[in-house]
């Protein structure tokens, strides 16, 4: 009786560890640590609102191969800096890691803000 408890103690243990990996593996996955806040400046390019999206992270790792999902940012009056950003077939490629404390900023102009989304992230630790 008593090999049947350890047996099952052992399975629980190892079930418990195998949980808290899967946990570990889902939470560093970057996506949700990055934000994405776009404001009006107040100026008008090419007749459309100039807007300022900024582009931070809450993790302590700086994340690189940020992606997001940027449809109609191609349009923009404003001229891109290709130092930070590329956009390709409507998705935005930083070219820059996004540091917690030093946020990404890209000026744009469109008749509507953009509806950034975040398609990819990972932590660089």
């Amino acid at each position: 009786m008593e090999t049947k408890n350890i047996a099952a103690l052992v399975f629980l243990i190892a079930a418990l560890l195998c949980h808290l990996r899967t946990g570990y593996a889902q939470r560093s996955s970057g996506k949700s640590d990055i934000t994405i806040a776009v404001r009006k400046t107040g100026k008008v390019v090419g007749r459309q609102p100039e807007y300022e999206a900024t582009i931070g992270t809450s993790c302590s790792c700086p994340m690189k191969d940020v992606r997001v999902w940027c449809g109609g940012l191609e349009d923009s009056a404003v001229p891109l800096d290709g130092g930070k950003v590329e956009v390709d077939e409507g998705v935005c490629v930083l070219k820059q890691p996004v540091v917690r404390g030093s946020p990404l900023v890209l000026r744009y102009s469109s008749v509507v803000p953009v509806n950034f989304r975040v398609f990819n992230a990972a932590p660089y630790c």
